[in-house]
């Protein structure tokens, strides 16, 4: 029974940082890029929700290049310094 009720708390656990992470701040954060991009052109209206996983890895994929760009940031000016 505790077992049970265990693997319950980690499955909704689960589901909220699906849900917070991926649907919510990368969903926003890849929605906001795209329009910056294409000049308020796209996503916008039905193209946003048909296009939910999409646009959330361009939002990975934001996160990614500007944790890229510190990275090699840091790199090169403890190399210099």
């Amino acid at each position: 029974m505790q077992e049970e009720i265990t693997n319950g708390v980690i499955a909704v656990v689960k589901f909220i940082a699906y849900y917070v992470i991926w649907s919510f701040a990368l969903f926003n954060l890849g929605r906001a890029s795209l329009l910056v991009v294409t000049l308020g052109q796209y996503p916008r209206g039905l193209d946003a929700q048909r296009h939910v996983n999409q646009i959330s890895l361009v939002g990975v994929l934001v996160l990614v290049m500007a944790w890229s760009t510190v990275a090699i940031y840091n790199n090169t000016l403890g190399v210099h310094a």
